[in-house]
């Protein structure tokens, strides 16, 4: 009734777990101790274990207590000081995975003042970048409403894995516009209809139009149409519709303006958060995309008569039609943020949980560095306007040509990933007592990663170093990243 003996050299898990007759993994003894060894045998509560390497990932139950460092060669299963002395640390230190989970007390049939687990005499061991989703480092996670007392232990993180590259988006220019169409020649037809748009139709569902062309007439020409979407800002390129022949010559349609580029994305910021799995950073933020080119204006229309000239009386009448404009280019999509560098964590706290650390040493190794942001893709090629239609006859105006379509804008770079953080305890609500003889030890944050296309020294769209502390308060998965 003592409790669950376990030797990783001399253990057999088919034996019961006694002082003459221990098991071999802890995992198992873990179980013993919480639910009996059956023919109705209380549970005890209580596993030790001798001095040696487990490479085991435990989950122990609030309530069941660890005491490893236990000297076992004698058979006496001592215990002398810290590990028993320092030839005789029990170490859990698996080749990957979190090495050492304690329940909250929901999760276990434990409940009560029994419900507090104390690990002592344990050197906990995390292999670098081991998490489950393979970035970070964590040695021991308390889950919500665990309780646990560690002693005389020592708590060892490793590094923390690099955050991934942001996906860059094509190389490829986006898709271009359209050329315009020719406008109808002159006394080819009574009514001559200017040149339809063109229309761009992006991937989002975005259109760039260019203008149609006016109308050829017999006294005077139509209007084009103003090429679309109607960006502004720029009064040389607004993609204004060209004006049909009156007392003068028609005008051409105007050039549309480029759309705007994406810019550069902001770097990830913010301290993370933790959750069952460990901590999760920030992704920088992906660069948004391109903005579509402007349709050129339609060209102005001509017409037919004038004191000097007009079609043969014998034929059709009309002026030369307006050709349209060309369509702009589609924007370019914006790059993918660059992901968040892993964790080197030694112990982890989350929402309801009771931690007392005595005499026990916490190390952590270093943050990964952010992964840097992803590049944009270039714009679509606006396409030119088409010419207008032309007449044969001797001092007949031609009709006048549509404007060229705006470019696409340049999909904007994303920003870099969150750094790695290197922290000694990290908790979500502070329910601990850190006592005398504990010392924790923080290794280095990692680097935020820069943004895409960034140079060595531009700040601009960087991603912020990780938290770097012995503890640290961190927001639970619940809650907003601010």
């Amino acid at each position: 009734m003592c409790g669950v003996f376990v030797s990783p050299l001399s253990g057999d898990d088919s034996s019961p777990g006694t002082k003459d007759a221990p098991v071999k993994t802890l995992q198992h003894a873990i179980g013993l101790a919480a639910h009996g060894r059956g023919d109705g045998e209380k549970r005890t509560g209580r596993v030790f274990a001798c001095g040696g390497l487990l490479e085991e990932e435990i989950t122990l139950p609030s309530g069941v207590d660890l005491w490893g460092g236990r000297r076992c060669d004698d058979g006496d299963w001592s215990y002398q000081g810290s590990f028993g002395g320092p030839d005789h640390p029990t170490i859990i230190a698996p080749p990957g995975g979190i090495p050492l989970r304690v329940l909250g007390a929901e999760g276990t049939a434990l409940a009560g003042d029994n419900a507090t687990s104390v690990i002592a005499g344990v050197q906990i061991v995390a292999a670098n970048a081991s998490t489950p989703d393979d970035k970070s480092s964590i040695a021991m996670i308390l889950s919500a409403g665990a309780r646990a007392i560690v002693s005389d232990s020592k708590i060892i993180a490793g590094d923390g894995k690099d955050g991934e590259p942001g996906g860059d988006a094509f190389s490829v220019r986006a898709m271009a516009g359209v050329v315009g169409i020719n406008g109808a020649n002159a006394c080819t037809a009574d009514a001559t209809v200017g040149a339809l748009p063109v229309v761009t139709v992006c991937g989002d569902g975005i259109e760039s139009t260019g203008g149609y062309g006016g109308d050829g007439g017999l006294d005077v020409g139509g209007d084009g149409a103003p090429g679309q979407p109607a960006l502004g800002g720029n009064s040389e390129r607004d993609g204004h519709a060209g004006l049909g022949a009156d007392r003068t010559r028609c005008e051409d349609g105007g050039d549309g303006a480029d759309g705007a580029d994406g810019g550069r994305a902001d770097g990830a910021f913010g301290p993370g958060f933790l959750s069952e799995d460990g901590w999760i950073g920030v992704r920088g933020e992906d660069g948004k995309k391109g903005g579509v080119g402007q349709g050129g204006g339609g060209g102005g229309g001509s017409k037919s008569r004038g004191p000097m000239f007009a079609c043969p009386t014998s034929g059709l009448q009309s002026g030369a039609a307006g050709g349209s404009g060309g369509s702009g280019g589609c924007g370019g999509k914006g790059g993918r943020g660059g992901g968040y560098g892993g964790a080197s964590i030694g112990i982890v706290a989350l929402e309801g949980t009771d931690l007392t650390v005595t005499d026990t040493d916490v190390f952590t190794g270093k943050g990964g560095q952010g992964g840097v942001g992803g590049t944009g893709q270039p714009g679509g090629a606006g396409h030119h306007g088409a010419p207008g239609g032309i007449t044969l006859v001797d001092g007949m105006w031609d009709a006048c040509k549509g404007g060229d379509g705006g470019n696409g804008g340049r999909g904007g770079d994303a920003g870099g990933g969150l750094g790695g953080a290197s922290v000694g305890i990290a908790y979500v609500v502070p329910n601990f007592a850190i006592r005398p003889g504990t010392t924790i030890v923080p290794g280095d944050a990692g680097a935020g990663g820069p943004a895409g296309n960034a140079g060595p020294e531009d700040e601009v769209g960087k991603g912020k170093t990780g938290p770097q502390a012995a503890l640290y308060a961190f927001p639970a998965a619940s809650e907003p990243i601010h």
